[in-house]
């Protein structure tokens, strides 16, 4: 066994924390494991883990009560089904050792009094075999009113979720991305199935254990002495065992590890390298293919006598000591040989049936031994469970909320008012400002021109209009009135965002163009083509196969682990599973820009818009169809301010009312272009290179 170092611990907040503990580590092959040493301090003495769980407990026990309230208000009749069938399964294994021992008994009886009651048999012979066949129906009854109890969970509950999720702010996605479902878990999420598994386990577990030592209690007590005592001496022993022996060599049920080889980093990372398809082309244009097996295979050969494998309790070099496996295999899978043992030379055959019963009693002892080993439920994890579920659904911004409407009474006509008051803007977890000290102000009906070197603060302070971020200092107001003032799904109902990397949505070419417009609009084909043909991309839907209903990265297609194969099928099957699977349309970074300017375009040409923003949103299309698009915005300008951000601003310069140059995340310069050009500044250098 490799030696243990001894480290203080590092002191940490919470009830977890113990004074005194020290951390131990371990080397196992290539990893260092860390442990706490919590032999010198007096656990069981100690009521701050007891009183931690309970305060816990407290808390979120009224959640749990409503969630079980819910439950049964959503699906009564399916709660009660599954939960009387969840204890019909608990006490199945009890009622099969009553069975047994009631007939033990009776062979012991017939022994004994030389006389057969052919009656009692045939009771306890049909009584078994009608509660066996209760079992199957009752299995097929559990697993029915669970999907049943299931699907009006998430009708009920996704819908919330999804409200929830969409008020999450930017600043908060980050923290919460474990609070809400996960995208690709749609066909497998239940809200709320979690505690229901785990009060399915806890119950389970109790009724399992205790109805089992009810039932074997009562068989050893109808037994003789010494079978009495050696029974009773056997079913206790093998779970005190089983409680007092270790987890691992470690004797921690838990640790932490990890590795510093710089060879078995390698062989990850070229293991990746070769297996990922999407470094595939990389690798082959760099041409470094050819060295990657010879360099994979030098750091293996460095790690050919060093143990790799992850340090898993059950791995060699982590198991518990020899003896107490041996405590284990005496009580657990020798108790018949030990039994033989201790009893007298001549056997009767109270001592063969009780032979009997104890291998059923350890066997079923032991059984829910592991299970309630492995199962990590609670009544802290159970409440907690349902606390999650209320929490996410009951969850509301962090973002101000205005009530103000917009458009506001003393907005102007020709478009929305923008005001910067020293605006300052640094990100979460940035130690410096995305911008400083900003303050400029654009008029209705203004076309503004923003622009700067990568990293000036474009497109944060474009963030800072649509409330995407808040700022961190200083104030911005629209239409004279603070931004933070207004409904903010009322101001951004008037805005138009087209960037640079825009989403294509899981749907049809036809509802991505139309996805910005309320539900209700009726929208006709002559207006969806106008958009299209105003965005620039008619002549790519027209090469689609179903044009405008061409489904765009379907999301209804099976998407999983198997990707819709269970087992070892056929080509046959496959063949019938591909006929049904949607194809992918691949769409060029250009084709986005056009289909999201066509979105744009349709947005305007539908509903009241007061701000346009295009950021750089044409940096993928060619100079012809850009200059397009633009010039059709700039057709669209009445009753409009419009910001256009982009390097390529040549064609753009003297059309503009105003322009920001940005560099550092500050305004350096403000006016229009021949201002600006006179003035020979930063501005002046980007233009007359661009020019060059």
């Amino acid at each position: 066994m490799s030696k243990v170092q001894t480290l203080p611990a590092t002191v940490g907040v919470g009830p977890e924390n113990v004074t005194g503990c020290k951390i131990r580590r371990r080397r196992h092959g290539i990893y260092e494991i860390a442990y706490e040493d919590d032999t010198s301090t007096p656990q069981l003495l100690s009521v701050h883990p007891f009183l931690d769980a309970f305060w816990q407990i407290r808390e979120s026990a009224p959640y749990a009560q409503a969630l079980v309230t819910d439950m049964v208000k959503l699906a009564p009749g399916a709660f009660v089904t599954y939960m009387m069938t969840t204890v019909w399964r608990s006490i199945s294994s009890a009622i099969n050792i009553y069975f047994l021992s009631l007939l033990f008994n009776l062979l012991d009886d017939s022994f004994t009094s030389g006389r057969l009651i052919p009656e009692a048999y045939r009771f306890v012979a049909l009584s078994w075999v009608s509660c066996t066949l209760i079992g199957l129906v009752v299995d097929r009854m559990n697993a029915r009113s669970n999907d049943d109890l299931c699907n009006q969970l998430k009708v009920h509950f996704l819908p919330q979720l999804i409200g929830a999720s969409l008020r999450v702010d930017l600043f908060s996605m980050e923290d919460l991305h474990t609070f809400f479902p996960l995208m690709l878990r749609f066909e497998s999420e239940v809200p709320g199935v979690l505690f229901l598994q785990e009060l399915t386990q806890l119950t389970r577990s109790i009724l399992v254990l205790s109805s089992q030592v009810v039932v074997i209690l009562h068989a050893i007590s109808f037994k003789r002495s010494p079978d009495r005592e050696i029974l009773m001496f056997f079913c206790l022993a093998h779970p005190l065992i089983r409680w007092l022996t270790p987890p691992n060599g470690i004797g921690s049920s838990a640790y932490v590890y990890w590795t510093d080889n710089q060879h078995f980093k390698r062989m990850k990372a070229l293991f990746g390298l070769t297996f990922s398809h999407q470094y595939r082309a990389d690798l082959m244009l760099d041409g470094i293919t050819s060295s990657i097996e010879s360099e994979y295979k030098q750091s293996a050969e460095q790690l050919v006598h060093v143990t790799d494998t992850e340090p898993f309790p059950w791995v060699s070099g982590l198991r518990r000591s020899w003896y107490w496996d041996l405590c284990v295999c005496i009580t657990l899978d020798l108790p018949l040989a030990v039994y033989a043992l201790m009893l007298p030379t001549r056997l009767s055959p109270s001592s063969i049936t009780s032979m009997a019963l104890l291998q059923q009693a350890t066997s079923a002892l032991a059984l829910s031994l592991g299970e309630c080993g492995e199962n990590t439920s609670s009544l802290r994890s159970l409440c907690s469970q349902a606390k999650w579920l209320y929490d996410a659904i009951d969850y509301q911004s962090i973002v101000p909320q205005g009530m103000g409407p917009y458009p506001c009474p003393n907005g102007s006509d020709k478009g929305m008012k923008i005001s910067f008051r020293a605006v300052t803007l640094r990100y979460p977890g940035s130690s410096h400002d995305a911008i400083q000290n900003m303050t400029f102000d654009i008029t209705p009906g203004q076309l503004v021109l923003i622009v700067g070197g990568n990293g000036s603060g474009k497109s944060s302070t474009l963030k800072l209009l649509a409330r995407l971020f808040e700022s961190t200092a200083g104030e911005i107001l629209i239409d004279d009135q603070p931004l933070i003032s207004y409904d903010i799904d009322q101001l951004r109902a008037t805005m138009s965002f087209l960037p640079q990397s825009p989403a294509i949505y899981p749907a049809s070419v036809k509802e991505n163009i139309c996805l910005s417009l309320p539900p209700t609009l009726e929208i006709s084909d002559e207006q969806v083509e106008r958009a299209a043909q105003m965005g620039g991309c008619s002549t790519w839907i027209s090469r689609l196969d179903d044009r405008y209903e061409t489904q765009l990265q379907p999301s209804f297609d099976i998407e999983g682990w198997a990707e819709g194969i269970f087992g070892a099928v056929s080509e046959g099957l496959k063949k019938e599973l591909a006929r049904h699977k949607v194809q992918r349309t691949s769409i060029s970074g250009g084709e986005k820009q056009r289909l999201a300017a066509s979105r744009t375009f349709m947005r305007l040409n539908n509903r009241e818009t007061r701000l346009v923003v295009v950021d750089e949103a044409t940096s993928a299309l060619d100079p012809v169809t850009e200059q397009n698009i633009l010039s059709e915005f700039r057709g669209s300008r009445s009753g409009k301010t419009m910001i256009f951000v982009t390097h390529r601003f040549h064609h753009l310069a003297k059309d503009a009312d105003q322009i920001l140059c940005m560099k550092d995340g500050s305004v350096i310069e403000r006016g229009t272009h021949n201002d600006l050009i006179q003035a020979d500044g930063e501005y002046a250098k980007l233009y007359n290179a661009q020019a060059a």
